[in-house]
């Protein structure tokens, strides 16, 4: 590739493994950033300061780009119009100045949320930007949507891993869902492949294990970690709805960005998240059994989770295993 890769949210929790492995490969970055360049990350990367509805910037940082790969959005903002404005709006200001610039190659990370519209206002404008990409058409487009992404430097996810490493453990969930997993460094790792080479649509991509996972299956793998295996409380989804609604309304009225809504009550509780691979898995991909290991090694590393890393402790009497199917 002659130009370099301009990259959207690089400062977040993919885009920083995503800013090393891409640095790591050789490649030449620019960023934009809504903040200075200390926030960027490492390298001799350019740094473009703005944001998705800054026209003036977004043609910077295509300018002569031979590939844009969007990973930017917004998973909480104070109400719907700011979903739309962020993760549709900005998305298509993006796409277009990408099509402007000539730009070869358009990789656009959305969500398996996508696939469930009607669930929250994050769903939908998640939907909508790919739509408006689909009729936009980038050169070289490819959306992927990846499930529940996890690993080193995740704050998302955090207190779930908090509740799996516990005696009993609280689960905003129904015991009957599954759900498909993905650890972040192979994600980056599917998005760098994918500048060599021409795979275009929409995909849903994961950690290669059939018909994902259950709440009894992280349970058992965090207990093989652990030592000793957790008892499941799940939570009714009455009980975070009746959460939810006032902190989401106080969201809207301050204009803050609120994690916890309505909305996103109804994605943790829908039943189907379990990706319909639509792409070859690579090879090597960690499953939990070993992400989990790693990623609460470097919580406690880091004074994200108390006690030593796995690798510090002695290793359990009892192997719990994984659940057979």
């Amino acid at each position: 590739m002659k130009g370099p890769i301009a990259l959207t949210g690089s400062t977040g929790f993919v885009g920083q493994h995503l800013v090393k492995m891409l640095t790591e490969a050789g490649f030449p970055l620019r960023l934009l950033v809504r903040e200075g360049p200390r926030t960027c990350g490492l390298g001799s990367a350019e740094v473009i300061l703005g944001s998705l509805n800054d026209d003036a910037a977004l043609d910077r940082l295509v300018s002569g780009a031979s590939a844009v790969i969007h990973l930017a959005g917004a998973i909480a903002a104070p109400d719907r119009a700011q979903f739309f404005a962020i993760n549709t709006g900005g998305t298509e200001n993006l796409a277009k100045a990408a099509i402007a610039a000539g730009v070869e190659r358009f990789i656009h990370v959305s969500s398996l949320s996508a696939r469930e519209p009607g669930l929250s206002d994050y769903a939908a404008s998640k939907r909508a930007g790919e739509d408006v990409l689909s009729t936009l058409r980038p050169e070289g487009l490819l959306i992927v949507r990846p499930p529940v992404v996890y690993g080193p430097g995740d704050r998302a996810t955090l207190p779930l891993f908090a509740q799996l490493t516990r005696r009993i453990a609280f689960i905003p969930g129904t015991r009957q869902a599954r759900f498909s997993l993905l650890f972040v460094e192979d994600l980056a790792k599917f998005l760098l492949d994918r500048l060599a080479d021409d795979s275009h649509g929409l995909i849903e991509i994961d950690d290669g294990r059939p018909r994902g996972y259950d709440w009894s299956d992280l349970l058992v793998i965090a207990a093989e970690v652990e030592g000793r295996k957790a008892r499941a409380v799940f939570l009714p989804q009455w009980l975070l709805e009746a959460l939810a609604w006032p902190v989401s309304r106080l969201g809207a009225l301050f204009k803050l960005g609120i994690p916890l809504t309505l909305g996103k009550v109804r994605e943790l509780y829908h039943r189907d998240w379990v990706v319909r691979a639509t792409y070859p898995q690579s090879p090597g991909l960690r499953q939990f059994a070993e992400g989990f290991r790693l990623t609460i090694a470097w919580y406690r590393e880091q004074g994200w989770l108390p006690g030593k890393p796995a690798t510090d402790r002695t290793p359990p009497a009892k192997s719990y295993g994984e659940k057979s199917k």
